[in-house]
């Protein structure tokens, strides 16, 4: 008898069993990352804008902001509101070193992006919304860069060669530390200055932009535009959650 291989698989059965095998909210014993009863639990972003998918109150239009200037990424994927559970979740992942739920949310994007691209193309790239340096020495790690990652290997669990590249090192680069978003007002985050980024590496034709959470999205569309002119022919956006505007 191989003791070694048998020793080696019992520490996998009682790793899996502790740690792996729950949910990672309630932690009641489940073979996916949340149970169904906590999964039931997430604001599902049901009624939005066709386009940029704002949280709206009647459903299948186009919200104020996209009639008046349509942004210029052809797909937005947002598959939750952010609010509730989703909310504390991110803001515990950012604020609170809770990444041990970066697992499931990541996870949730990825299938919910496997459905919608069963009829359409797959990117060739996936950027991420970066954090300026001096925001990662504050937080200690960049939460999208992470969060790309764990999407990255869902993607390729399922895709195999066919799910979209990323780079050694992301083309899209923040060039000014500003205040925290979260911590500004809608107006103030349009006022924001439009050249915080800018594309340091060549890109792909097809991009996917990934970033946790679209509020206003002038950040969304200010890089969308950097990524079209440095030689994207269509940019798709990834983001967990859209952030319901309150102020209308």
């Amino acid at each position: 008898m191989d003791w070694i291989k048998l020793s080696t698989q019992k520490i996998n059965e009682v790793y899996y069993g502790l740690l792996i095998n729950q949910c990672y909210i309630c932690h009641r014993k489940s073979d996916r990352t949340l149970c169904q009863h906590c999964h039931k639990g997430f604001p599902k972003n049901k009624q939005h804008c066709l386009h940029c998918k704002c949280p709206t109150q009647t459903p299948n239009i186009l919200c104020g902001n996209c009639q008046a200037s349509t942004p210029e990424y052809q797909l937005c994927i947002a598959p939750y509101r952010f609010e509730e559970i989703v909310k504390t979740l991110i803001h515990s992942i950012k604020f609170n070193q809770g990444n041990h739920y970066i697992r499931p949310l990541t996870q949730l994007l990825s299938e919910h992006l496997i459905q919608t691209y069963s009829s359409d193309s797959w990117p060739d790239q996936l950027i991420y919304v970066p954090s300026h340096p001096n925001r990662i020495k504050e937080r200690g790690f960049c939460q999208t860069k992470t969060m790309t990652n764990h999407l990255l290997k869902n993607l390729r669990q399922h895709l195999g060669d066919q799910y979209p590249q990323q780079a050694r090192q992301n083309p899209l680069r923040k060039r000014e530390h500003t205040q925290a978003q979260h911590l500004l007002r809608r107006k103030d985050r349009l006022k924001n200055k439009t050249k915080l980024y800018e594309v340091t590496a060549p890109i792909a034709k097809h991009v996917a932009l990934f970033d946790d959470v679209m509020t206003t999205g002038s950040t969304i569309e200010s890089c969308t535009k950097l990524l079209l002119n440095a030689g994207a022919e269509r940019v798709d956006v990834w983001v967990i959650a859209r952030t319901p505007d309150k102020e209308k």
